[in-house]
């Protein structure tokens, strides 16, 4: 195993005490509270490198954030190292409704005891905190998060994440169990931190998904969801030194005084 794969799971700090299922949930679980989704470096247009010593030395020994193509990279790296079979799938977000979008979303498919479940550790404030279960159709419950998965059209093997609570009800994406290779990883990793459109390129995102709350910072907005009751507080950001210590204290993320002022700044712009 990878000396950095070891650091990472000693971070994580799981042992493995009871079942493959709660102790893979676990390590899950840990990876959302630990490391925090984020945008900031592709709107700070830093390199993206996706080999593995560099995306880890960046997201668990820098701390930097970053999005699905590196974390789901991570933790099914880490999966593999520990001897699971997992695979990499490429899924279509639908939060805007269009059910034609690109591939852009990376997300990992393990087998374990002849079952198959999807694990996301990179979708944000919406992230699933459990495994999903491809043979499963019921409500699975987080709280006051409500999953469920479904078949997408007449094809047994394409499917729909929908988060039905808090409401509204919203699918987050639908994805299908084709070959998906790391270059195919590597391109559609490609056009969201570089295409001019692409959403990350023009939105500041940062999220943090504990056991107890769900945080998020929306461009200029920072918003706190209560896991058990799914309330709300929201705080408009109105300085850049306010956005350095949200970034960093809430989140964890290590965002220089220049780097907040110039991702401020940017927002800013796009206000006007």
């Amino acid at each position: 195993m990878q000396s950095y794969i070891k650091n990472y799971l000693a971070l994580l700090n799981v042992q493995k005490t009871t079942s493959d299922y709660h102790y893979i949930s676990e390590l899950q679980q840990a990876h959302l509270t630990h490391f925090s989704f984020s945008s900031s470096n592709v709107l700070l247009k830093k390199p993206l490198s996706l080999e593995p010593a560099a995306l880890f030395e960046r997201l668990i020994n820098q701390r930097l954030g970053g999005y699905c193509f590196e974390h789901n990279k991570i933790f099914y790296l880490a999966l593999q190292a520990l001897g699971y079979t997992v695979r990499p799938l490429l899924g279509r977000v639908m939060l805007n409704g269009d059910s034609s979008n690109g591939r852009s979303h990376r997300l990992t498919l393990l087998t374990l005891n002849e079952k198959q479940y999807v694990i996301d550790v990179g979708f944000g404030v919406a992230c699933p905190r459990l495994l999903i279960d491809l043979q499963n159709k019921e409500i699975v419950n987080d709280q006051a998060f409500e999953y469920q998965l479904s078949h997408e059209y007449d094809y047994s093997t394409s499917y729909r994440l929908t988060q039905l609570s808090p409401e509204p009800a919203k699918v987050l994406y639908r994805f299908d169990l084709r070959e998906v290779t790391e270059a195919d990883c590597e391109i559609a990793h490609f056009y969201s931190h570089q295409h001019p459109q692409a959403a990350f390129v023009n939105n500041l995102v940062v999220a943090r998904v504990t056991a107890k709350q769900r945080k998020l910072i929306r461009n200029l907005t920072y918003l706190i969801i209560d896991n058990a009751s799914s309330q709300e507080v929201a705080i408009d950001i109105k300085t850049s030194k306010q956005l350095y210590q949200l970034c960093n204290e809430q989140f964890a993320v290590g965002l220089s005084v220049s780097e907040a002022s110039e991702l401020f700044g940017f927002l800013q712009d796009k206000q006007k």
